[in-house]
């Protein structure tokens, strides 16, 4: 891993800059606390010194001279040096001899250092003009309160570099963690990119917003993956059953182009090579008519549908059929008024709900019945007593082009169930099929709440 990779690394740069943002305000919080500290320790004893300094305006020089070499006399460690000088400032009388130079201004408090051979203390001190114009300077050690400021810094200075060393230091280590995460997740896209389709981003299983946007992508290699296969599958089947009709126009207009026919049997020859191609231009429609409907652009003509309404007018268009064969088709529109208010296409939701009922009718033999039911939910059941479909191949059936075993001897495309399974899918539903004992019952039914609990869109339910 390079430095110039981690400088980049948005986890890394986040952790400084919380890091700078961090120290910058326990720096201001301690500095205020310094300065906060600093006053508290020197304001009452300021103003103990100027009240100190304004009792001797109501002595005469004489008399403080004599306090001040009294407190000369008292104050033998040099704790507190007091002074007394004339207008020019030179010194009078007390154990302070010299003033700061320049001179401070009147009334003000100042600090000096004295520092020697046999001395290092600093002072703090007010300079007091009495009534006949001399000064008095009265001083207090601030050797313990300089001491105090000094460690003060010091621990400050400390735990800010502690602070910046710390949050380099996770700033590093949650970018290094970042970058291999990162990593992983980059190999695992190079590898799908290489072609790899059943590969998948690693998750950490933390749910944090990395393992989300993994969920989201995931689940969408699953969507592509699926439809990779579909399209796939499309190919080898197109190839497959288109070969059939090809093969039989082919070798018909062979068969017409070489042979000396009558006007009668030529037409009748054309008339299967049309037949022929009627057949296969129903094929392509109905592709294309399943890949428009899975582009979702019929989602912008969705409005408020009663599906009770919807099933009523399927049952209305299929039944000629089932009486031409013999088959009793029934409507039950479940408890309630029957109606079951939906937001879809009612077009396609008609459309569906046909193909399931041709499809019941057509495997349902003579003297048989087929059974259309609206649940609560806006569940939709069509049952028969056909056939049936074979466990094994319930899934298959949902493809393009698949056909059942028992599906092969009746006219068909394969394209009638995988064009309900993409109305379904487009209306938030999923089509799945039940054992009707005797028969099949096809099951379209709403789709579970997703993993963020987000509620699904409607759904029909077909047994079929």
């Amino acid at each position: 891993m390079r430095l110039s990779e981690l400088r980049g690394a948005t986890s890394f740069r986040l952790a400084l800059f919380f890091a700078g943002l961090f120290g910058s305000a326990s720096l201001i919080f301690v500095g205020a606390v310094y300065v906060m500290t600093s006053q508290f320790l020197t304001g009452n004893p300021d103003e103990r010194m100027r009240a100190e300094a304004m009792k001797f305006d109501s002595r005469s020089g004489h008399q403080t001279e004599l306090v001040l070499d009294q407190h000369s006399v008292d104050d033998v460690t040099g704790r507190r040096p007091f002074g007394m000088f004339d207008k020019q400032g030179h010194w009078v009388a007390g154990n302070l001899r010299r003033l700061p130079d320049p001179r401070p201004a009147d009334e003000t408090f100042f600090e000096t250092a004295v520092n020697n051979p046999q001395e290092h203390t600093f002072y703090r001190s007010i300079l007091h003009r009495l009534p006949d114009g001399s000064f008095v300077v009265v001083s207090r050690n601030i050797e313990e309160l300089q001491k105090f400021r000094h460690e003060l810094l010091e621990a400050t200075l400390v735990a800010l570099a502690l602070m910046m060393v710390l949050g380099v230091a996770g700033g590093v280590m949650i970018g290094v963690g970042s970058l291999r995460r990162l990593d992983k997740v980059i190999r695992a896209i190079e590898g799908i990119t290489r072609g790899d389709l059943a590969g998948r981003l690693p998750s950490r299983g933390t749910n944090d917003d990395v393992d989300r946007l993994v969920r989201v992508v995931n689940s969408m290699l699953d969507q592509i993956e699926r439809l990779m296969g579909e399209v796939k599958g499309v190919c080898d089947s197109i190839a497959h059953d288109l070969r059939t009709p090809l093969t039989r126009l082919l070798a018909a207009l062979e068969r017409a182009n070489r042979r000396n026919l009558s006007a009668a049997e030529r037409r009748a020859e054309i008339e299967e090579a049309i037949a022929e191609v009627r057949l296969m231009l129903r094929t392509f429609a109905a592709l294309l008519r399943i890949s428009e409907i899975e582009d979702g652009a019929r989602r912008a003509s969705f409005s408020d549908v009663d599906l009770g309404q919807v099933v009523s007018d399927a049952i209305d268009y299929y039944e000629p059929a089932a009486d031409a064969k013999g088959v009793t088709l029934a409507f039950d529109a479940g408890p309630g008024d029957g109606h079951h208010r939906i937001n879809g296409d009612i077009d396609l939701l008609f459309e569906a709900v046909g193909n399931l009922i041709d499809n019941a009718i057509k495997f349902t033999p003579a003297g048989g019945a087929v059974s259309v039911a609206l649940r609560p939910g806006a569940a939709i059941v069509v049952a028969d007593t056909g056939c049936g479909i074979a466990p094994e191949q319930r899934e298959n059936v949902k493809l393009r082009f698949h056909r059942g075993d028992r599906a092969r001897e009746t006219s068909g495309n394969g394209l009638g169930l995988p064009l309900v399974g993409a109305i379904a899918r487009l209306h938030g539903m999923e089509l799945h099929f039940e054992d009707g004992a005797p028969g099949c019952r096809v099951v379209v039914a709403p789709v579970a709440a997703n993993d963020q609990g987000e509620p699904a869109r409607l759904s029909l339910v077909h047994p079929t």
